[in-house]
């Protein structure tokens, strides 16, 4: 199998740097063709999970030698498709579609469950178990697919997520392939921390209280400052870079790139 190429996806923790993001540098790491990606800042994974399996149906033949890495955002990020097609929005002059996004014909929008009061009203609406559901059927969604066509790839938390393990999430979590999910297990403080993501751009420094173990890419810049400002947790490049090698270290030691 020759692998040669490298398609990433997520939300604004994934999309290209001038200084390489973490999925352009994990591409150099590992020797790849420049990375061809799908992120878009602020959307959510049944956007991330549609466009990947899309994009290959669109371009069959890459199937055969293409590496893919996949950021995971918030599952509380919820998708829809824009009334408007791509040309249309490029008429209007909203940024943000290039390269390969572009080439979709149609674009998506998303809503944040906080945002929605609907959702605070309705007594019969567990609004967390449905986005754990979600979640977990958007990662085996993507995960059978690349195993279908023999895709290798690594998945990762851009984001942080608390998904259940008890009950029936117990099937759901068993699963998740974690040979090719770097820390899929939640950090101790996830849930504070899903919180400190949600309001980081009113706070005057963005923290996160973990003392080792991190489950995100969010919490690996924040733990260790290497954010674009204080109060912004967005990686800055050293955030990207670190990231990058430690997905590198992971793929290297799950043997998850073939070689010749």
């Amino acid at each position: 199998m020759n692998i040669k190429y490298h398609l990433s996806n997520g939300c604004s923790f994934s999309t290209k740097k001038r200084y390489l993001s973490c999925h352009q540098k994990l591409g150099e790491l590992l020797k790849l063709q420049p990375t061809m990606n799908l992120a878009k800042g602020g959307r959510g994974n049944d956007r991330c999970v549609q466009t990947t399996i899309h994009w290959f149906l669109k371009n069959p033949e890459r199937m055969k030698d293409t590496f893919v890495s996949i950021g995971w955002s918030s599952g509380h990020r919820w998708d829809y498709v824009h009334k408007l097609k791509t040309q249309e929005l490029l008429d209007r002059g909203i940024k943000g579609y290039k390269h390969e996004v572009a080439k979709f014909d149609r674009q998506w929008a998303s809503w944040r469950t906080w945002e929605q009061d609907w959702i605070a009203r309705d007594k019969d609406c567990d609004i967390d178990a449905s986005s754990a559901v979600r979640l977990y059927t958007n990662i085996i969604t993507l995960q059978n697919f690349f195993k279908l066509h023999n895709i290798p790839y690594v998945m990762y938390w851009a984001l942080t997520n608390d998904l259940p393990q008890e009950g029936d999430f117990d099937v759901l979590y068993k699963a998740v392939d974690q040979t090719h999910f770097m820390n899929f297990q939640a950090s101790e403080h996830a849930q504070e921390n899903i919180g400190i993501y949600n309001k980081m751009k009113n706070m005057l420094k963005v923290q996160v209280p973990n003392k080792d173990y991190v489950q995100s890419h969010f919490e690996f810049c924040a733990k260790k400052g290497w954010t674009k400002s204080r109060n912004d947790g967005h990686p800055d490049k050293r955030g990207h870079h670190g990231w990058a090698q430690l997905l590198c270290d992971f793929i290297q030691q799950n043997q998850l790139l073939p070689h010749d």
